[in-house]
């Protein structure tokens, strides 16, 4: 069981990384809030919970800033 939390919270960091960087190709801003596909990541969520097996949601967006500060650094 705890495999399947690991690889749930893993594959939500990545999606998460991933969307930073298309956001950043996309000339979305340096700002979460705007990108829709992110945004579904946190349907159903309650403020400051986090869904049983899930990752954090400031874990997700770290990941989201991070891979778009990164795509902004390759661009330089």
């Amino acid at each position: 069981m705890k495999t399947q939390k690991n690889s749930l919270v893993f594959s939500q960091i990545f999606e998460a990384s991933i969307l930073g960087t298309l956001a950043f190709k996309a000339g979305l801003k340096r700002a979460p809030y705007y990108d829709t596909q992110l945004s579904k990541m946190f349907a159903g969520r309650k403020v400051g919970e986090t869904p049983k097996g899930e990752a954090p949601t400031v874990a997700i967006l770290k990941a989201w800033t991070n891979a778009w500060d990164s795509a902004n650094l390759d661009n330089a």
